[in-house]
């Protein structure tokens, strides 16, 4: 026994000693001074990415070659347009913008501008600022695609994604009669280079019929830019306003038909069956004022009809203001920023509207050699619109939404320039919960107006026998 208490004994020194039990009150003082735990956060959940579709919903879709599509869709996917009609099926999630009411119309394209584009070629796309002030501006009048000096980019609001669109799109050419010796040098060039290209065409169907001798002709001491322009690989661009200028080009161009543009043709109105004939492309500006000469014997100087005369002999063109830039001194109609208004002057002149629309949209992008991809709104067309709150011409008109590569780069109600002018109405707080409602009901396949039962006493009821 002595020996059992002994190691009981020695047990409870090796055992750490505790405190007694605290008292009630004790515990429960200790528990309120305990620092109060902070609350655990919950994982916030991961933002859902947006969804590549956008829906433009409602609006009378201008569609530049399909007509006029009433109340109708235009739905993208990522930079695409994959359809356009009445009857398109919205995919679920998809982004929406309300258009009902309104007019959607192609992206508006600018075959010259300053202050948009930022150095050359490649290297435009390291010079553009996305955030600029010009770049905000020209969205608010509709621009989607702008050319400056050899480079076509778009105005991706926010990012340098799908900026660079192309590079080098023509060769500058001058064949103005008072340069006699100058026109007989670019003739001699290309002169040269048009009988290299028969040559080469010989040799290559003589090979055919195995009757070649000798290797394919070279193109040694010809000129490259010509070879180019002769194979339809580069266009040329021409500089000309007077009667006397354009018929030279018009008399180069019957020798060596070639893919061409000309800048000005203020007196084209004068000679527009011979343009015709030869193919060529315009930039005009509709009021590009200059008073006829009085000591000529010939039709001279400006008129407010040239774009409808050239539109008559099948002259396509696009439609410039007189200023390439954005300007905000307040000029309507003089700068990009309201490039429609400068189309509806040409309207003024006797131009349709349907051709006026197409000199800022579809025939631009064909003088840019980019139709392929822009200019209308079709399936397989990059996803460049606009959406206005009335007519395009009409100078109260304000673009609403302008979309570039299917990304919103234009919110006139998010925008500070003009949101405090006619904003588009909101809905009310109880419409809201009234869509919320009939949204509700229609996902549980209930009717969204109840049945509503004729009173007791109808009249109509108990003429009926119901």
């Amino acid at each position: 026994m002595s020996l059992l208490l002994h190691l009981i004994a020695l047990a409870g020194a090796a055992a750490p000693l505790q405190d007694p039990p605290p008292a009630p009150e004790a515990e429960k003082q200790a528990e309120a001074d305990k620092p109060a735990e902070a609350p655990k956060e919950e994982p916030k959940p991961a933002p859902a990415a947006e969804s590549p579709w956008l829906a433009v919903v409602g609006g009378d879709v201008y569609t530049v070659t399909g007509g006029v599509v009433r109340g109708g869709t235009v739905l993208c996917k990522d930079e695409r347009i994959v359809a356009v009609g009445s009857q398109v099926r919205v995919p679920e999630g998809a982004r929406v913008v309300d258009a009902r009411g309104m007019r959607v119309y192609p992206g508006l394209v600018a075959v010259n501008s300053s202050g948009l584009v930022r150095g050359s070629g490649a290297g435009a796309r390291d010079g553009f600022d996305p955030f600029s002030l010009n770049l905000d501006l020209a969205l608010t009048g509709g621009l989607t695609t702008v050319q400056g000096g050899d480079t076509i980019v778009k105005l991706t609001r926010g990012t340098l994604d799908g900026h660079l669109v192309g590079t080098g799109p023509w060769v500058d050419l001058n064949v103005s009669p008072t340069t006699s010796s100058g026109r007989r040098e670019l003739a001699a060039r290309f002169a040269k280079a048009r009988e290299h290209l028969r040559a080469r065409r010989d040799w290559r169907i003589a090979t055919e019929l195995g009757k070649a001798e000798g290797e394919e002709p070279k193109p040694e001491g010809v000129d490259e830019e010509a070879l180019a322009l002769l194979e339809g690989r580069s266009t040329a661009r021409f500089q000309a306003d007077g009667q006397k200028d354009l018929l030279a080009i018009c008399d180069f161009l019957e020798e060596f038909p070639l893919q061409s543009v000309i800048f000005g043709g203020r007196e084209a109105w004068t000679v527009a069956g011979r343009l015709g004939r030869t193919g060529t492309r315009f930039v005009l500006t509709a009021r590009d004022k200059f008073w006829a000469d009085d000591t000529l014997n010939r039709a001279s100087g400006w008129s407010i009809e040239n774009a409808r005369i050239l539109w008559e002999h099948g002259v396509e063109f696009a439609i410039l203001p007189e200023q390439a830039g954005v300007s905000t001194g307040g000029i309507i109609g003089r700068d990009l920023m309201t490039l429609p208004l400068e189309a509806a002057f040409a309207i003024r002149g006797g131009l349709s509207q349907d051709a006026a629309l197409r000199a800022i949209t579809l025939d631009a992008a064909k003088v840019l050699g980019i139709e392929d991809k822009l200019g209308s709104l079709e399936p397989g067309k990059d996803a460049d619109l606009i959406v206005c709150d009335g007519d395009l011409f009409h100078y109260r008109t304000f673009v609403q939404w302008t979309v570039v590569n299917g990304r919103i780069a234009y919110d006139k109600q998010k925008a500070p320039y003009f949101a405090h002018i006619r904003p588009r109405p909101e809905a009310s707080a109880e419409e809201v919960l009234e869509a919320i409602r009939k949204a509700a009901q229609e996902q549980a396949g209930e009717p969204s107006e109840p049945a509503v039962e004729p009173a007791a006493d109808d009249p109509e009821k108990q003429a009926d026998g119901r």
